[in-house]
C-alpha cells in the first residue's frame, strides 16, 4: 500500500529507462546511492543493449540491497514505449506513492528526491490527493566530463515555465523528464500512452497542466550533453537559430512543420482522454479549433497560444 503523504517517509520508484548506457551509467547510479532521501527504489527498463549495461546495473545490485528490478526487453522498443513499460510495472505493483523518470547519462544531485517530494507533498495539500499532480525542477547544463555550459537549463532555452499556461504547454513542452516527480494519480491517468504523444514527459504535463503541475527554480540535475542525446539543450538565440538555418532550411522548415502535426495530433488524444476520464476538456478543443481557424485570425492572439521567443512564435504561427 502506498504510504499516506503525512509521514516521514514516501517509496519513490525511480524509472530508469537504459539503452547502451555503459559510458555514463555508473555516475548516474552513483548519485542515486548518495540521495538525501533513501526510500526509493530502482526500476530499469533496458531496450535490448548490446554493451555492458546489464553487467554495470548487476554489479551495483548488492549496493542497491534489494531496491533493483530490471525488465530487459528482447526488441528495441524506443524511449516512450520503454517508459511506458516502466511506467506500468510501478503501477501493477502499486507500493511507491511517487515516481521519478530518470535517463542513463545525467548526475542527480543528493537534494533532487527530497527537493521535489517536498514540492509534490505542498502540491498535495493545495491540489487535493485525488489531482494528478507533477512537480519539475531546473537543471544544469553541462558537458560530456560535467564542466558547466549553463548554470540553468530553462533559462538556457529561454523556458518560463512558472508562468506556462496549460494552453502555451500543448504546442511546447517546458517539463523535462529527468527532472519531474509524477504521484499514483498521475500515472493512472496517463496510461496508456497513446500513439500520438511526442514524449511521455510532454503528455504527463498536459495531464497534469490544469491544476497539478508545479515548477521547483532549483536545478537538482546535471543534464548531460553529448552527440547522442535524444533531445538535448540546443541554443535558442537568435545567432544560433540563424546559423541552423544556413545549414539546412529545408531540414528545419520540415521539423518545424513536422512538430505542428504532431502537436495537433497530440492534442486530439488529450481531449480524447479528458473526456474518457470524465475531466474538462474544452480548453484543448479550444485550443484546437483555434489552430484550425485562418491565419488571420490567429495572428490576433498568437502569442497567447505559443510562448518562447519571438522568432519561435512566428514560426509556427505561420508553418503550422
Amino acid at each position: 500500500m502506498s504510504q499516506p503523504l503525512g509521514t516521514q517517509r514516501a517509496l519513490v520508484d525511480i524509472l530508469l529507462a537504459t539503452c547502451n548506457g555503459e559510458r555514463y551509467l555508473p555516475a548516474l547510479l552513483d548519485s542515486l546511492l548518495d540521495q538525501s532521501h533513501q526510500d526509493w527504489r530502482l526500476l530499469v527498463g533496458d531496450d535490448a543493449s548490446t554493451d555492458a549495461t546489464l553487467d554495470i546495473l548487476e554489479t551495483y545490485r548488492p549496493r542497491l540491497a534489494g531496491r533493483l528490478q530490471v525488465l530487459p526487453a528482447p526488441a528495441r522498443q524506443g524511449v516512450v514505449r520503454n517508459f511506458e513499460r516502466l511506467m506500468r510495472a510501478s503501477q501493477r505493483d502499486g507500493a511507491a506513492s511517487f515516481m521519478s523518470f530518470c535517463d542513463q547519462d545525467d548526475v542527480w544531485l543528493p537534494s533532487k528526491l527530497a527537493t521535489l517530494l517536498a514540492a509534490m507533498r505542498q502540491l498535495k495539500a493545495s491540489a487535493g490527493a485525488q489531482t494528478p499532480c507533477l512537480v519539475h525542477c531546473d537543471l544544469r547544463v553541462v558537458d560530456e566530463a560535467l564542466a558547466l555550459i549553463h548554470p540553468s537549463f530553462i533559462r538556457h532555452q529561454r523556458y518560463d515555465p512558472a508562468r506556462c499556461s496549460a494552453t502555451a504547454l500543448l504546442s511546447v513542452n517546458q517539463v523535462t523528464g529527468c527532472a519531474m516527480m509524477i504521484d499514483a494519480a498521475l500515472l493512472e491517468l496517463a496510461l496508456p500512452i497513446p500513439d500520438a504523444a511526442l514524449m511521455h514527459d510532454w503528455w504527463c504535463a498536459l495531464l497534469a497542466a490544469r491544476a497539478g503541475l508545479r515548477f521547483v527554480d532549483e536545478p537538482l540535475v546535471l543534464y548531460r550533453q553529448h552527440r547522442a542525446n535524444q533531445l538535448g539543450a540546443k541554443g535558442r538565440g537568435a545567432w544560433a537559430r540563424l546559423v541552423r538555418l544556413c545549414r539546412d532550411a529545408p531540414g528545419v522548415i520540415r521539423r518545424v512543420r513536422g512538430l505542428g502535426t504532431g502537436t495537433r495530433a497530440q492534442a486530439g488524444a488529450l481531449a480524447t482522454r479528458l473526456a474518457e476520464r470524465g475531466l474538462d476538456n474544452a480548453w484543448v478543443r479550444d485550443y484546437l479549433a483555434w489552430r484550425e481557424a485562418p491565419l488571420w485570425r490567429r495572428v490576433m492572439n498568437y502569442r497567447s497560444h505559443y510562448t518562447g521567443p519571438e522568432l519561435d512564435r512566428c514560426a509556427r504561427l505561420w508553418w503550422w
